[in-house]
Parts: C-alpha cells; structure tokens; sequence
C-alpha cells in the first residue's frame, strides 16, 4: 500500500510507527540523527537494529560507547547495508524480521517492538531507481503491517529528483534538518 500523504518532521522523538524518508546531505547531522534514534528507542525499551555501511558504523559505535553501558547496547544490532540489500545476490528489500531471530539471543515476536534505520546505498546496476522504489514499496507494506517505525536515509547527492518524487510515494514522513 502506497503512502499518499507525506509529513515532514524536524525530530523522530514524537514517532512511534511509520515509514521515515530522510535525505541528507550533512554527515554530522546524520550521525546526529542515528545517534538520537537510537537512544530514543532504548529509553523506550525498544530494539534498534541499524542497517549501515563499515565506515558509519564505526563512528556510530563510537558515540554510542560515550553515552551507553553495555548492557543498553544489547538493545542495538547492526547489520551491513550491502549484506542486508544484496542477500539474494541482487539489489531487493529484507524483512528485518527475517534477521531478528539470527542477532538477537533474546527476541521473540510476541514481546519486542522493533525500530529501523536503514541507510540505503547500491552500487552502479542498470534499472537500480525501479529496483530500489520496488524495494520501498514493499518495505513500506512491511512497516505498516508490522506497525514499526523504520527510517530509510539516502544520501540527497546520489538521488535523481525524479527518484526522489518515486521515494516520497512510498514514505509517510519526511525527515528535515533543522
């Protein structure tokens, strides 16, 4: 089911389910917003699983040690962003419940409630645009059938402003930098 109204939000701390566009352009704020993300989810006793590239998941690691205990982080998976997209060998969407049950040691369905931060990214391919609105069309159907709130970031330079319109359509919000 396609979104048909997008809201734009300044801050994801009011969220609590929904399908999140978020085009940045600023890596510090980027990293500001993960960051912020995540700690929200935590006090809500919420998993964070975060779909990220090497590099960001270092420096994302790194401000979370500042400010979390060990046991806090527990709450938070990270999984490569080209492993998750390029699973099956081709550019296509996971569930992420499809990976829960291999990062967590304790979830189980019945009594977690889950937050997504996935940074999309693919290599050079033919036809990646309808590849990737595929993806989100059906990733959107994910979120609003499992009722979670999931963040897909796209870096604003690598994004077309015809692939950009395509994105809006399957997304409920639309964060802004303040």
């Amino acid at each position: 089911m396609k979104s048909t109204r997008v809201n734009e939000v300044n801050e994801l701390q009011s969220l609590a389910k929904g399908h999140v566009l978020y085009f940045f352009r600023n890596q510090e704020l980027y990293l500001s917003h993960v960051e912020e993300y995540i700690i929200t989810g935590i006090k809500l006793n919420e998993y964070s699983v975060i779909i990220e590239n090497d590099r960001l998941t270092s420096m994302i690691k790194h401000r979370l040690s500042k400010k979390l205990d060990d046991h806090r982080l527990q709450k938070v998976v990270f999984i490569n962003n080209y492993d998750f997209y390029y699973a099956k060998g081709d550019f296509r969407v996971n569930s992420i419940f499809d990976y829960l049950p291999k990062v967590l040691d304790d979830y189980s369905e019945e009594n977690a409630v889950v937050r997504s931060w996935a940074h999309v990214e693919w290599r050079d391919e033919e036809e990646i645009s309808s590849k990737l609105l595929a993806s989100e069309e059906e990733a959107d159907a994910i979120v609003s059938d499992s009722r979670i709130l999931s963040v897909c970031a796209y870096d604003s330079e690598l994004a077309s402003d015809d692939f950009k319109a395509g994105l809006l359509a399957c997304h409920n919000y639309l964060l802004c930098d303040k």
